[in-house]
């Protein structure tokens, strides 16, 4: 065998083992598809809820699409990290005393194994009041 036969196979079984050997990416979790969020909040012995209906698309880490809510609607973005996301909805009031006013809830959490996300929900309507946030992938 001559040498450069040698050290081309060579390369190739040490390229290979390299790629064998390196840490596997962690991926992100597929969030694209049809959610269904609930968010409540207690505000001075109020409690408020809010439930949207979100469709995503994903591409790599990023998230967008559009939600939708008994009163309000709106486009959303975010980012996905594992099995954890945060994720904005930039909300337009469609009813109630609210009507036209404008606002951006902010959903973090994490998809848990049972299939259930879970997390917080925080809003520019209510600044510094923090809720609880579940959902589930319905499509």
């Amino acid at each position: 065998m001559r040498m450069t036969e040698t050290l081309g196979r060579a390369a190739v079984v040490l390229g290979s083992l390299m790629f064998a050997a390196a840490p596997l990416a962690a991926s992100a979790a597929n969030f694209a598809g049809t959610w269904a969020f609930t968010g409540t909040t207690v505000m001075r012995s109020a409690t408020f809820v809010t439930s949207p209906v979100c469709l995503f698309r994903q591409m790599g880490d990023r998230l967008a699409g559009s939600c939708k809510g008994p009163n309000a609607i709106g486009s959303a973005d975010g980012m996905v990290n594992g099995n954890a996301f945060v994720f904005q909805w930039h909300t337009i009031a469609t009813s109630g005393p609210s009507k036209g006013r404008t606002g951006t809830a902010t959903f973090k959490g994490t998809w848990n194994a049972d299939g259930v996300v879970r997390g917080s929900v925080t809003s520019t309507s209510a600044p510094g009041t923090v809720g609880v946030l579940t959902g589930q992938k319905t499509g």
